[in-house]
């Protein structure tokens, strides 16, 4: 059954696809946001829009190889995608043994008993199974064809897109968090039908603690808000360390208020880890040489902000004191205390004991949902399978020591790698999904960009080695 989130996103799709990459990108990153929706219910399993906008970017590259009669992919791209591959033998073999020999021996809780252990039931084939395989096939396949797509444009084309597609996402969370907040405050209409359409997904945006209403914005529920903007607010970082503007100190103040608001012990263990975090890397780092020092008008923007912020925090703190402190009873203090805790520890305690009872092995993919993709990992593909996507998100973020081509030099790529760096922290905290449309999206853009730095590197070296020497260039750096 078509949705309203699909009449209003599917035309807005039809119309990327005729827009280029930088289009394609940008409704693949808006759709990675909207993960609590859906553009078509069948029964209780709905396509969210981010894989909707996939299988169309995959129908487009099918189409172009039938009329071209080949699809060349870029051979650096195959070579590191080598893991992935693995992880997906990892994931048959799981399942494999996991039907032929531990059927109805280990104890797991599936996706739709959201961490009910008392729901608990020995392991059985089941639908979970084939869905999750079937969207790491999906993730897989996107991934291919995107990152050989753009490893293929120009440099500074590269970097666009990719920045692109990241605060596409980043203002559309942005702008329906303020809008969630607003509605709680002032009791405003907020589009719950449209943001919260997936039938798969139960009713877990509408959270509080007493006469606090919890933010999740577009997302399911808070901690998923509290993932994502562990990604927003580490891009939004290292936007500010390349330049030290204005505008990219306000990217961090806009993500550290939604973390904020949504009272999730994850956004909390983001905060604090930024907070010990981006004092060194503020002393550590420096404005690059070949930049412009900052404006007299841009410094006191900066300096604006920075008071602004603070004055808004105290004036908060002071007014609402009853609500912090509830807040901080029920997140942090007494977290330990809730039943949330002990069930989603549980979970994870039984994940390991599967991982255990299965030599190793897994049980296969949306066999066992605990609270951490690590645990997810070691008790759905086991031991080899988790190496393997380790060995790819290795792959995605190595960049040589030695310089490259790239417009500002390493800094360039500071913004993408701390994204998907971001993403990863929320996923050892709570985040325990391995197939998160930011991740891949994250993962996505790094791995083009590292294959793209290495194939520049070599075909300046070719033709260095062919020429004389000639003066060096100076790239001007791409703005952020």
């Amino acid at each position: 059954m078509l949705t309203v989130t699909g009449m209003v996103f599917i035309p807005a799709c039809l119309a990327a696809m005729t827009a280029g990459l930088r289009g394609q990108l940008i409704i693949l990153g808006i759709g990675a946001v909207l993960s609590s929706a859906a553009v078509v219910n069948l029964s209780s399993f709905g396509i969210q829009p981010g894989y909707f906008v996939g299988l169309l970017l995959l129908g487009a590259a099918v189409a172009q190889a039938l009329m071209q009669g080949t699809y060349r992919l870029d051979r650096a791209i195959l070579v590191r995608m080598a893991p992935l591959g693995l992880l997906l033998l990892a994931s048959l073999n799981a399942l494999f043994w996991a039907n032929a020999v531990f059927w109805d021996q280990v104890w797991v809780v599936s996706g739709r008993q959201l961490f009910d252990l008392d729901s608990a039931e020995r392991y059985s084939f089941r639908p979970e199974n084939v869905n999750q395989l079937a969207y790491l096939i999906l993730n897989f396949a996107l991934v291919l064809v995107l990152a050989d797509r753009l490893v293929r444009l120009p440099t500074e084309v590269l970097l666009r897109v990719s920045h692109a597609a990241i605060r596409a996402a980043f203002a559309l969370a942005t702008f329906f968090v303020a809008w969630d907040w607003l509605a709680h405050q002032f009791g405003w209409y907020f589009p719950d039908a449209f943001l919260h359409s997936n039938a798969f997904y139960a009713a877990a945006h509408n959270q509080s603690f007493g006469d606090i209403s919890r933010i999740s914005g577009p997302f399911s529920e808070p901690s998923g808000l509290a993932y994502a903007y562990g990604g927003f607010l580490a891009y939004a970082s290292a936007c500010y360390l390349v330049d030290r503007s204005a505008h990219a100190l306000l990217w961090v103040l806009i993500a550290l208020a939604a973390l904020a608001i949504s009272t999730s012990t994850t956004a909390y263990a983001v905060l604090a880890l930024w907070a010990l975090a981006m004092p060194v890397a503020l002393v550590l780092t420096r404005r690059p040489r070949d930049r412009i020092r900052p404006s007299r008008y841009s410094r006191m923007a900066v300096f604006a902000l920075v008071m602004l912020a603070c004055a808004g925090a105290v004036w908060f703190a002071r007014t609402h004191q009853d609500d912090i402190q509830l807040i901080y009873e029920s997140s942090i203090a007494g977290k330990t205390e809730t039943g949330s805790y002990q069930s989603r520890t549980g979970a994870d305690w039984m994940g390991l004991q599967s991982f255990g009872d299965t030599w190793g092995l897994g049980l296969g993919l949306g066999s066992h949902r605990p609270n951490s993709l690590t645990v997810t990992l070691l008790s759905n593909v086991g031991l080899p399978g988790t190496l393997a996507f380790a060995a790819f998100i290795g792959l995605c973020l190595y960049r040589p020591r030695y310089s490259d081509p790239w417009p500002g030099s390493a800094r360039a790529l500071w913004p993408l790698r701390a994204f998907t760096l971001g993403l990863l922290f929320g996923h050892l905290v709570s985040s325990p999904n391995i197939n998160s449309q930011l991740l891949w999206l994250s993962l996505t853009l790094n791995l083009a960009a590292t294959v793209h730095t290495k194939k520049r590197l070599e075909a300046m070296q070719a033709n260095i080695s062919q020429q004389a020497p000639r003066s060096v260039v100076t790239q001007r750096p791409v703005a952020y």
